[in-house]
């Protein structure tokens, strides 16, 4: 482990211009003494200038602005995790970017309304509700962007390439792009592009209904006794979920082809609400969702 220098002072004009140097110095470089991953980070330190925070397993860029209503409350270097809390409302938005191996947590994005985060067991590792990983065998994040400014916090998570899961789409990365704000006192919203899966409970029962382009519905409810299988849906305009463990939320989409994939071994509580499809028979490159979670867990 590198040794890190405790920043502090951030806030004061002299430790804002070091910062803003360490942003523009190549990823290594010295600044006054120790380089920009050398350094600890206050979960209240301003950094208006975009700056590298780490470059394994992935570069990861990060910026706080002053008026920034989120907060970093965690960067677990060890684990590639970060942990930022809307101030107001105290949710959570937990940030993995790295695969399972070094802490069984898998990449992607786990919100947290007050019941825990949103994540569930998948095949031994403990998933996010957000998970970007379209090809477990093959595609890894590879480049991270964390921005708190004003009611907003963007992440955007990318790597691997559109040829490892449509062979033919090019080289282009793969990515999911997320921005989260709170509305009212606990009313969290995200807005996704991109593609990504999303991961709902199965244990005790969640209920999904779709809204499609012609007007008409599809329910289905999922269980852990539920049968293994798959059942693709076109034109989806709207999903609504029931999760019996992590409440109510919605999203609108412009998804061309959802696939829903269930595995009934008690290895996973979680199932698969899929968006590779779309590439893959649609040609879709790039979705987009406006997610809308409750105030109130279960």
């Amino acid at each position: 482990m590198r040794t890190r220098a405790l920043l502090i002072a951030l806030c004061s004009a002299t430790a804002l211009a070091a910062a803003a140097l360490a942003a523009a110095a190549p990823v290594g470089a010295a600044t006054d003494g120790a380089g920009a991953l050398d350094r600890e980070l206050p979960s209240s330190a301003v950094v208006p200038k975009p700056l590298v925070v780490d470059t394994e397993p992935a570069t990861v860029t990060y910026s706080r602005q002053a008026r920034s209503q989120w907060r970093l409350t965690e960067f677990d270097r060890a684990g590639n995790s970060i942990v930022a809390t809307h101030l107001p409302s105290r949710i959570t938005l937990a940030i993995d970017y790295d695969g399972p191996a070094d802490d069984r947590h898998a990449a992607g994005i786990a919100p947290d309304t007050g019941c825990g985060p949103m994540e569930g067991e998948f095949w031994g590792s403990v998933t996010p509700l957000l998970y970007p990983i379209l090809d477990p065998a093959a595609h890894v994040i590879e480049d991270v962007v964390v921005e708190l400014d004003g009611p907003e916090l963007r992440v955007r998570m990318a790597g691997g390439a559109y040829d490892l899961v449509a062979p033919g789409a090019g080289e282009e990365p793969l990515f999911m792009d997320a921005t989260f704000t709170v509305e009212g006192r606990r009313d969290l919203h995200a807005r996704t592009t991109g593609l990504h899966y999303v991961l709902p409970s199965k244990d005790p029962a969640t209920t999904v209904e779709l809204t499609l382009a012609d007007g008409s519905r599809v329910s289905r409810t999922f269980t852990m006794a539920t049968p293994t299988g798959r059942e693709y849906v076109d034109d989806v305009r709207r999903v609504d979920v029931s999760d019996g463990r992590y409440g109510d939320f919605s999203w609108t989409t412009d998804l061309e082809r959802l696939q829903f994939d269930l595995n009934a071994s008690p290895l996973l509580d979680v199932f698969e609400i899929d968006a590779d499809h779309t590439l893959k028979d649609r040609g879709q490159r790039v979705v987009t969702n406006e997610f809308t979670f409750a105030p109130a867990c279960r």
